[in-house]
């Protein structure tokens, strides 16, 4: 389990010099990238009405699979000065909490 503090002294890249700041614990938003060609391919072939043959099911190994058992998270660093927000990566954690050390 990590703990985490509500206020951090760290650096401020906007005042330039180490400030206290509000931390706020953020769930990372997860980015999709492009599509590979065989999404293309299905996507294309699981138009409209019928069985969708290959595409009606995932793969064997896909259904199989676990998810994961840790979370990542991201601190959200607000200045007291300038109110600038930054944002830091934690590591993964199964737990986390904010509260005194």
């Amino acid at each position: 389990m990590v703990v985490i503090p509500p206020k951090v002294r760290t650096y401020c890249p906007k005042c330039k010099a180490y400030t206290e700041h509000r931390v706020s614990i953020v769930r990372p938003k997860q980015r999709g990238g492009g599509k590979s060609k065989g999404q293309r391919r299905a996507e294309r072939n699981t138009k409209g009405y019928g069985n969708k043959g290959r595409y009606s099911r995932r793969p064997n190994s896909q259904r199989k699979m676990k998810s994961k058992t840790t979370q990542k998270i991201d601190m959200r660093l607000e200045c007291a000065q300038c109110k600038r927000k930054l944002v830091r990566s934690r590591p993964r954690a199964r737990k986390v909490e904010m509260g005194k050390l």
